[in-house]
């Protein structure tokens, strides 16, 4: 895993100073939401130009031996003025801290660590079925469906609501007033499941709400195409 910042300055010759840039971003990823969608969202939230270099199936084994690109042969990979971050967690972390959305404490990052890693278990849980080649189409759908409803499932949804609702009686996010990288991935991932995930509590639903109305997203969520999963 490469983790650094990089800054870009262009000498100003006639005031004799240095003037920083903004870095030049690049996220390359497939063509679906899967672990690239919190980059995309965190940079929407804040409004901060990327591009986004959606890779077709077809072309990925040709382009998966640019070492350079993928130094582990997997993707995301995140460019950040032509260096190179690997493995979604690690960027999600570097761009939350650099956005300003990872809390303002270690309390409030001990808290949103906790959010994304609960949500992690499930979802690697949720895709291990939908991925079980040994299931036809119904046997996954009937599995996943279990997945939705089991104790181990209702346990970790009624953890995180607990979390939330110790922030002003979970009437704001996770931590403080405003969005962070633990209300995104919460969106993210519970929207990559059936919307019934939620349906035993309204505090975490209101939460959805609250995000996908967000100022901020609402308008790259309302013109939005590329599904959650292939």
């Amino acid at each position: 895993m490469y983790l650094f910042i990089s800054h870009s300055f262009l000498k100003q010759k006639s005031l004799g100073e240095y003037s920083k840039m903004p870095p030049k971003y690049v996220l390359n990823y497939f063509s679906f939401q899967g672990k690239a969608e919190v980059v995309r969202l965190l940079f929407h939230y804040k409004g901060v130009e990327f591009t986004d270099n959606k890779i077709s199936f077809q072309d990925w084994p040709s382009l998966k031996s640019d070492n350079y690109k993928f130094p582990l042969g997997q993707m995301p990979t995140l460019e950040v003025d032509g260096h190179v971050i690997c493995q979604s967690i690690a960027i999600n972390i570097y761009l939350a801290e650099t956005f300003g959305l990872y809390g303002e404490n270690a309390f409030e990052r001990l808290v949103i660590n906790q959010v994304c890693e609960t949500l992690d278990d499930f979802i690697h849980e949720y895709l291990a079925v939908r991925k079980n080649k040994t299931l036809d189409n119904e046997q996954k759908r009937k599995a996943c469906a279990e997945v939705l409803t089991k104790k181990s499932t209702k346990l970790k949804l009624s953890f995180i609501e607990r979390l939330l609702k110790r922030n002003n009686d979970g009437k704001n996010f996770f931590v403080g007033d405003s969005i962070t990288l633990g209300d995104i991935v919460f969106f993210h991932i519970t929207g990559m499941v059936d919307k019934s995930l939620l349906y035993d509590f309204p505090m975490l639903e209101d939460l959805n709400y609250r995000v996908r109305h967000s100022a901020e997203l609402k308008s790259y969520l309302d013109f939005r195409t590329h599904p959650p999963l292939p």
